[in-house]
């Protein structure tokens, strides 16, 4: 990455902890497929691509307030587990009994 791209980023995000996580969420999105929001040469890197794309103002973000953060924890709390049945249902099961295979995907989006 060039030091000149990081320093224009790091005065646009005021924060170096909250830029890394910037970066490093979007250089996960362009190496998963995402098209970048910027023209791009064949020599810049997938790091160089997000900078920019800071540093151009195409990538916005939002910092959670105290309530906002409450509210997610709150809703992550009440979602269910999905293998919360699975388990249960091991419990029950004989001795013997067939084994099932779990097949999850993830999405890191």
């Amino acid at each position: 990455m060039k030091v000149k791209l990081i320093e224009k980023a790091a005065e646009i995000v005021g924060d170096n902890q909250l830029l890394v996580n910037i970066v490093s969420k979007r250089v996960q999105q362009l190496n998963h497929g995402a098209d970048p929001y910027i023209p791009t040469t064949p020599e810049m890197q997938s790091g160089d691509i997000a900078l920019t794309e800071i540093v151009e103002g195409k990538i916005t973000w939002h910092e959670m307030t105290p309530e906002e953060i409450a509210a997610s924890r709150a809703e992550q709390a009440e979602e269910k587990d999905p293998f919360a049945d699975l388990a249960k249902e091991a419990e029950r099961a004989p001795q013997g009994a067939e084994e099932r295979t779990i097949t999850t995907t993830l999405s890191l989006d």
